[in-house]
This record gives C-alpha cells, sequence and structure tokens, in this order.
C-alpha cells in the first residue's frame, strides 16, 4: 500500500495561510443580510398594517 508524502514546513504553512485568508474573507460577507434585513417589530407591524389597509382599499369588486 502506497504512503503518503511527506508534508514539509513549507507546505504547510501555505495551506494554513490559505485557509486564513479564506475564513477572512468569507466571515464578514456570512451574515451580512441578516443585519440589513433586520427592522424593528414596531416597524414591521406599521408596514403590515399599512399594507393590509392598501389591500383592503384597492380590492377588486
Amino acid at each position: 500500500m502506497a504512503h503518503a508524502p511527506k508534508l514539509s514546513f513549507a507546505a504547510i504553512a501555505v495551506m494554513s495561510s490559505v485557509v486564513v485568508i479564506y475564513v477572512g474573507v468569507k466571515a464578514p460577507f456570512k451574515y451580512s443580510w441578516i443585519s440589513e434585513n433586520r427592522i424593528s417589530p414596531k416597524s414591521d407591524l406599521a408596514w403590515r398594517n399599512s399594507a393590509a389597509k392598501w389591500l383592503e382599499d384597492n380590492k377588486a369588486n
């Protein structure tokens, strides 16, 4: 059975730096959509009430 080649210190350092750079770039964007879509419950209720009122006012008979 063949064995895996030995990893040099340089190869391990390069692989670790790639992982660190990937995590550093990915982390800020991972949950950015959550903070953009977060609104207060009070404004959400006001929006829902106004949307319901608009639907009632513009209902096709």
